[in-house]
């Protein structure tokens, strides 16, 4: 089989501009309608992408301010470690955050939430903006539900 370099350098530039991949797009859990229910605020489509640690995101541009995005991450391998660390950070001095009624365990911290099943955990920021009101535990519940539903087995 004859590799072309022009085929080789479109490959490169493709996979380096952010598309959306088979593996990446399942990082897109949630609609912004529902997002919009559970923070009252209004968010565009997900846009997909990796994370350093290579895990899948999605970033959903608010509306009124395109620069703030809610942010989707998940973490297939190592979930449970990664949970583990971000509930000591997110806990140190704080009362407990933890939410029940979700996956294996879940928590919800003024802008950030989480929910572990399994290995797999899934997680959003910037749900609220700092210095609004808390949102309701039962709508961030619903959304991490909908989410880990949507992620699949």
């Amino acid at each position: 089989m004859e590799c072309r370099p022009a085929w080789v350098l479109t490959a490169l530039i493709l996979g380096t501009m952010g598309l959306p991949s088979a593996a990446s797009a399942a990082a897109c859990l949630l609609t912004p309608e529902e997002l919009k229910v559970a923070t009252g605020r209004e968010f565009g489509a997900g846009q997909e992408s990796k994370s350093v640690d290579g895990s899948d995101m999605c970033s959903y541009p608010e509306v009124a301010t395109p620069t703030r995005k809610l942010m989707l991450n998940v973490i297939n391998e190592r979930g449970k470690a990664a949970y583990e660390s971000r509930l000591r950070l997110l806990t140190f001095g704080k009362k407990d955050i933890r939410l029940n009624g979700v996956g294996d365990a879940a928590y919800l911290s003024g802008t950030a939430a989480g929910v572990l099943k399994g290995d797999r955990l899934i997680t959003l920021t910037n749900v609220r903006r700092p210095g609004t009101p808390e949102l309701e535990p039962e709508r961030i519940v619903t959304l991490l539900q909908r989410a880990l539903d949507r992620a699949g087995k």
